[in-house]
């Protein structure tokens, strides 16, 4: 196995039992406990909050997002996306959609926006905007218009 790991350096348990012809599961064992195991590459960094109860002392201080799926009949499902003030407790925008994507929580973003402040535009106070690590909340998109509208995003821990 030794020869097999240093003729293919970055493959991985499954293909290195694949051209050994063994079984994956004792191979895997056998690299983890040698230290073999090929290092996983590191995702990219995202702003983490402390696994603390989302307290806020004021309102428009921390807001907080979410995403979920809503039973519509036999074989349908919606996605409802939601923000709430941490303060207040209050639901300033929320957005109902036939699909998931990111559009739906940007346009109830748009909706707490335009609720507590009046208007689209820049907030010009610190606002930090409270997500899970959906593909949603992470998506380029989502997280460049939560930029242009000057709020700071912050990921629980998995």
């Amino acid at each position: 196995m030794k020869l097999a790991l240093e003729q293919f350096p970055t493959y991985g348990y499954r293909r290195l039992a694949c051209v050994l012809g063994e079984n994956r599961k004792p191979i895997q064992r056998i690299l983890q406990l040698k230290g073999w195991q090929v290092r996983k590459r590191p995702q990219g960094f995202r702003p983490r909050a402390r696994s603390l109860p989302s307290v806020a002392s004021r309102p428009n201080e921390r807001w907080a997002t979410d995403l979920t799926h809503v039973w519509c009949g036999k074989d349908r499902r919606a996605s409802l996306a939601v923000i709430i003030d941490c303060c207040t407790r209050e639901i300033l925008g929320w957005r109902l959609s036939d699909n998931g994507n990111s559009k739906t929580p940007e346009a109830a973003l748009e909706e707490a926006l335009v609720h507590r402040f009046g208007a689209l535009g820049r907030i010009h106070q610190p606002l930090a905007l409270r997500s899970d690590n959906g593909l949603v909340f992470s998506s380029r998109h989502y997280t460049a218009t939560v930029k242009a509208y000057g709020l700071t995003q912050e990921f629980t821990t998995p």
